[in-house]
């Protein structure tokens, strides 16, 4: 609205309020046409919303075992080989350790792993777990923090730990991977780090 617009609006509830005979009157008709001129002028005058504060894109994701850092706190240390776009971290190396989710994960592929089980999993982001006693079974669904498999006692690659591969397509587009620590003279930056940039939060 104009400030020629405000001041006609103005002008009319003050005309009306002077043609006011007896007291406030919610009924009266220039009280009526007063009020509602100046509704309409403190509706223009009130300041616009602040806009809701964008959610936080980015996925609160926990760690992959009790005890340990959330999975956005981990730099990526290698690719997964043989599985383009699932750049990896390992952690958990102690043997019989349990593995549990670090999101609301549904199995959505069998795998395997030299050595150990391995499987493909969805939730915020796609996950390949690895080096484990056992696979869960394709299908089945685990809340955030619940245990989804058991890290395997052998003396292969550095020995006991879980292998995470973590493909972010899902948030960033077909074809969209994170940097690992290949990719940088002195360490990628962490994964919610590499998040926070792809998407501008």
């Amino acid at each position: 609205m104009t400030d020629a617009a405000r001041r006609k609006l103005l002008a009319s509830a003050l005309a009306e309020l002077r043609k006011t005979k007896e007291g406030y009157d919610p009924e009266g008709g220039h009280w009526r046409r007063a009020f509602g001129a100046l509704q309409a002028l403190d509706d223009d005058l009130k300041p616009a919303p602040k806009p809701p504060k964008p959610a936080d894109k980015v996925p609160a994701l926990g760690p992959v075992w009790e005890g340990g850092k959330s999975v956005l706190l981990h730099d990526l240390t290698h690719a997964t080989d043989g599985i383009p776009l699932y750049p990896a971290f390992d952690d958990a190396y102690v043997p019989g350790r349990a593995i549990i989710a670090p999101d609301d994960l549904e199995v959505t592929k069998q795998s395997s792993s030299r050595p150990g089980d391995a499987f493909y999993a969805s939730g915020k982001l796609d996950y390949w777990f690895a080096h484990l006693v056992s696979a869960p079974a394709t299908g089945r669904t685990f809340a955030k923090g619940e245990k989804i498999g058991t890290v395997l006692d052998h003396s292969i690659g550095g020995g006991p730990h879980v292998h995470v591969g973590i493909n972010v397509e899902r948030l960033l587009g077909a074809g969209k991977q994170l940097a690992h620590k290949t990719n940088y003279a002195h360490g990628a930056p962490s994964v919610g780090a590499q998040l926070r940039k792809a998407l501008g939060v």
